[in-house]
């Protein structure tokens, strides 16, 4: 790869030495201005997949918080369902031994 001062002095004989120069130096700033940007992309690059991290981490946590409260929820239906099938069992026990007895009695 040509140095810059080799570039300068083949475009100096077909540009002229101020147009060569003020070439190079447009050159130059470019390069360094993707430098600058590369850089500038790279760190926001890097902040932003912190603060994904931390995202994340947060969104676990509340899924977390979810779970735990949905398990809360299901374990309270579950006793409610426990309980309302005790009562209508105990109910339909009571139920078929009266007609039982009422039958029994009406039999003698």
């Amino acid at each position: 790869m040509p140095t810059v001062l080799e570039l300068y002095e083949k475009l100096k004989p077909r540009l002229g030495e101020e147009e060569a120069r003020s070439l190079l130096e447009f050159i130059e700033s470019t390069v360094e201005q993707r430098a600058v940007t590369k850089a500038d992309l790279q760190q926001t690059a890097a902040s932003l997949r912190e603060e994904m991290r931390q995202l994340e981490g947060a969104l676990r946590e509340q899924i977390r918080q979810v779970d735990a409260s949905l398990r809360e929820e299901i374990q309270k239906v579950r006793a409610d369902l426990i309980k309302w099938s005790f009562a209508f069992w105990v109910g339909n026990v009571v139920v078929l031994s009266g007609i039982m007895f009422a039958l029994l009695r009406g039999a003698r």
